[in-house]
């Protein structure tokens, strides 16, 4: 078994968007339209990503019910892009364990963990 692909549902679409993009590099582009929904997507952690209108998924929670945590080589960058394009600080950039360790919410609330190993 292995993972292939992620669909997130979103609430507000344009800032999610903007928020993947600038932060994961995404690529989140229009694809599949139905009624006046519009999905959008790319690809996250070489993962395929959707962004499915939450109008559409019907998700009802007050935040996400799973944590992502990714690696990356300069979290303070990251964590920048993050808050430039809506996303919200959780927990500043702290050392635990011999790694630099932050988290930010994106635009619907959504938690997402980084992780940048010292050397």
């Amino acid at each position: 078994m292995r993972l292939i692909g992620l669909t997130i549902a979103a609430v507000n679409m344009k800032e999610m968007v903007r928020f993947y993009n600038a932060v994961f590099g995404a690529g989140l582009k229009q694809t599949v339209h139905i009624g006046d929904q519009q999905f959008y997507g790319g690809a996250l952690a070489g993962l395929e990503v959707v962004l499915c209108p939450n109008a559409i998924a019907g998700v009802v929670a007050e935040q996400n019910r799973q944590q992502f945590r990714f690696e990356v080589s300069d979290i303070e960058r990251v964590m920048e892009q993050g808050l430039a394009n809506h996303g919200s600080e959780i927990n500043p950039v702290d050392e635990y364990k011999g790694a630099k360790v932050a988290s930010l919410a994106d635009p619907d609330g959504n938690t997402i963990e980084f992780v940048e190993q010292v050397s």
